[in-house]
């Protein structure tokens, strides 16, 4: 559901998400996985950090997995590679009213660097999967998703899964960029959206606006947390994603937030609590999928070793990065 803030209040929200992309895309050398993570560090990190809007309270958190799941269709336009990522990043909204969950949406981004607009795909057979959603096929993703069969449809998949393009050099100036008015953008978008239309991408939007408007519930899809029973459609991917990346640690979350840590947290924010000894919200969609047995600790012998490079991210246990987003009406708590 659509939530209305003040005009005084969205630019308080728009500040945020400003600062949140600029801090985390202000020097673009880093390598792409790198430059996910700082988005997944820094957006829970400016949201966490804002308080009410008009009786609602937003809460975020990240946990950051690199390159997991991949996919595979026999339709794909080229014999390589035979398999994709089915994205970068998921952007998850729980909406909660009277101390339930009344409805929530989920975003799935593929990140791309890019030097100007109109870009092009360099993968096409990520393009096809991303234009088309043909019936798909999970693999190099673990033994609970391998060999796995889905079928996404809708009218409204081009809103819910687009490319996330991060500009590697200076970033262009368009007219569909609202970054003038805040002093972080200094009127340029340091990253963009766009739907995977064929033969050209297109429908670019500026990252913070769409980044926006998700948070009041007006982009993305709707999604059902547990899915129904025997379906392989949007609700059943996302839930794949997400029980997935629980069970999955990496050190990247851990560089954006303290650069020389030896011992890199899963995630920011109320994700940081998928972590031993720490208590997942209620409403999160991670709450009750991993039991706090199954994470490895931090604390000692078992520690996860640290990893000093992208290669050796790239092992069979799923996951996919993640931005989760509680909006809890506060006039209506019990």
């Amino acid at each position: 559901m659509k939530f209305s803030i003040s005009a005084s209040e969205y630019r308080t929200l728009s500040h945020a998400v400003f600062k949140a992309l600029y801090e985390a895309l202000k020097t673009t050398a880093p390598p792409e996985p790198q430059l996910v993570a700082n988005l997944v560090s820094e957006i829970p990190k400016e949201i966490n950090a804002l308080g009410s809007l008009s009786g609602y309270k937003i809460q975020s958190g990240g946990v950051f997995v690199h390159g997991q799941p991949f996919v595979k269709c026999p339709c794909f336009p080229e014999t390589k590679p035979a398999s994709v990522e089915i994205g970068d990043i998921l952007l998850v909204r729980s909406e909660v009213s009277r101390g339930k969950v009344i409805g929530r949406r989920a975003l799935l981004l593929q990140a791309k660097k890019a030097s100007s607009l109109p870009t092009k795909p360099d993968n096409k057979n990520q393009h096809h999967l991303y234009a088309k959603w043909p019936s798909f096929e999970y693999v190099r993703s673990g033994p609970e998703l391998n060999g796995k069969k889905r079928n996404i449809t809708g009218l409204d998949l081009h809103d819910a899964t687009r490319y996330l393009l991060i500009f590697d050099s200076t970033p262009p100036k368009h007219s569909f960029c609202c970054g003038s008015l805040y002093p972080f953008h200094l009127g340029r978008c340091l990253a963009a959206t766009a739907s995977p239309t064929e033969p050209a991408i297109s429908h670019y939007r500026c990252f913070a606006t769409e980044l926006i408007d998700f948070l009041l519930g007006d982009a993305g899809k709707s999604f059902l947390s547990p899915p129904p029973k025997r379906k392989r459609n949007w609700d059943k991917v996302i839930d794949d994603l997400i029980h997935s990346t629980a069970k999955r640690e990496s050190a990247f979350v851990g560089r954006a937030i303290t650069p020389s840590a030896k011992r890199a947290p899963r995630g920011r924010g109320i994700l940081f609590a998928m972590m031993p000894d720490c208590e997942v919200s209620a409403y999160s969609v991670f709450n009750g999928v991993v039991k706090s047995e199954e994470i490895p600790s931090l604390d000692g012998g078992d520690e996860p070793p640290f990893r000093d490079n992208i290669e050796e991210e790239n092992d069979e246990n799923g996951g996919i990065s993640v931005i989760e987003f509680i909006v809890e009406s506060e006039n209506s708590r019990d």
